[in-house]
């Protein structure tokens, strides 16, 4: 399965710093099923005498930023101009595979391509996914409702559970409604829409629409800041300079005056988890605790807003007493169960994004006649490297014909993703057999 990654048995985690003589050291570490598992990619080793941010300027969140290359944002521009918002990937290889195809898809192009829909000034995505089923002399349509993405870093977990969800009513349709089995369809044709909320970037409004990962969200719910030791505007704005000042010019080293405690967000490459890390830890002079501030970037790395935090912040590193603080969302100590339909869930996150989608109510499913071709015109190829698998923006709205009508004489119907027309790509969506002009799509 390609999310097994991100367990479905909720791993228990812990976020160590070491201190040795002449090195610190951060190492994340998790224990599944009684066995302790080294984390590959969260490793960070630094002199004794820095601060904690250069963990992470050093190649943490700086280097988990999405830069797209000058022929991306190229693509990226035309999509805007052209106001595309319909996506289709496909592939012919996954005849044999029903959930291949799809779950590789769901796995590493999907992610990606709503990754891309984040840039310039996006600051919330809504989605829907369609996968068109092969059935023997049918196409059945199975679409999810719309789900909105309100972080990138929560990406990847929303497809997740939408592409589950899916694979879930496919296989209940066809036991119940239908003759054959799982191992005689196939998916080759993945359609998302998609529905991008954007903001001027000098806005005033812009700075309040960031919105934090949805599992910080979950977890900071019952432990507000208190309105009492809230910062005012002027205060936040002033801090805000500082920060910025401070991160360009010394590069993470910041005074140590700045009577604040700043920490950044990380998300583990191995299992997902997002956990707080700290930043800048000042020495606390009066009875009243130092504030704490979350920097939020945007998914280029580029700052975006800092939020308050409650104080303490939950959680703690394990090791030395000298070591700072992490802090990770923690796991239920029992499963967490949908009060309507009764699907359990060992993540707060998942069960959220479940109900988000009414427990799949908002699913559809349809089937195209025997004799119809849909097809899409002068499409805007992306390139395959990106996506894994051909993916093409949708220009111009279906044209549905039947077997036998006129087709266009520049097609070229041997193309195995795609039909070439003069110009552009052209995706088709077709029951139809190999000996057909209009080749099984």
């Amino acid at each position: 399965m390609p999310f097994d990654i991100m367990y479905d048995e909720e791993p228990i985690s812990s976020f160590v710093f070491t201190n040795e003589a002449t090195t610190q050291t951060f190492h994340h570490r998790w224990v599944v099923q009684g066995q302790v598992q080294e984390c590959p990619t969260c490793y960070s080793c630094i002199d004794a005498d820095e601060p904690p941010s250069q963990h992470w300027v050093r190649g943490g969140e700086s280097s988990q930023g999405l830069k797209l290359s000058k022929q991306q944002q190229a693509v990226l521009d035309i999509i805007e101009a052209r106001q595309i918002d319909t996506f289709f990937l496909c592939d012919e290889s996954a005849k044999d595979k029903l959930d291949h195809f799809m779950g590789e898809s769901c796995a590493r192009g999907v992610p990606e391509l709503l990754r891309w829909m984040f840039h310039n000034n996006t600051f919330s995505v809504e989605f829907n996914l369609a996968c068109y089923v092969n059935v023997m002399n049918q196409v059945l349509v199975f679409q999810s409702g719309n789900l909105r993405v309100d972080h990138h870093y929560d990406i990847e977990e929303c497809v997740s559970v939408v592409y589950e969800m899916l694979m879930q009513r496919i296989e209940n349709y066809l036991s119940c409604s239908s003759e054959y089995g799982l191992d005689e369809c196939s998916i080759t044709r993945i359609r998302v829409q998609v529905k991008r909320q954007r903001q001027d970037a000098d806005s005033p409004a812009m700075e309040s629409s960031f919105a934090l990962p949805l599992q910080l969200r979950q977890e900071e719910g019952g432990c507000n800041v208190s309105p009492s030791s809230s910062t005012s505007d002027a205060e936040l704005t002033s801090l805000k300079a500082a920060y910025l000042k401070h991160y360009r010019e010394c590069l993470g080293y910041f005074p140590p005056n700045m009577r604040v405690n700043l920490h950044g967000l990380q998300q583990c490459k191995t299992t997902k988890e997002l956990y707080v890390v700290p930043y800048h830890i000042s020495e606390t002079l009066q009875q009243l605790p130092n504030k704490n501030f979350l920097i939020l970037n945007n998914i280029m790395g580029q700052f975006q807003r800092l939020h308050e935090l409650p104080t303490p912040i939950m959680g703690s590193a394990s090791g030395q007493s000298s070591a700072p603080a992490t802090s990770s969302p923690t796991s239920p100590s029992r499963p967490l169960q949908c009060r309507r339909c009764r699907t359990q869930f060992t993540r707060r996150s998942k069960l959220h994004i479940h109900q988000q989608l009414h427990c799949g109510q908002d699913f559809t499913v349809d089937s195209m006649h025997a004799d119809i071709v849909e097809i899409y015109e002068q499409c805007l190829p992306i390139s395959r490297n990106v996506f894994q698998y051909a993916c093409y923006g949708i220009t111009k709205p279906k044209t549905v014909m039947r077997k036998g009508q006129f087709v266009p004489i520049e097609c070229d119907w041997r193309s195995e993703s795609s039909v070439k027309v003069q110009h552009g790509p052209c995706v088709v969506i077709s029951n139809a057999q190999h000996s057909s002009p209009c080749k099984y799509f």
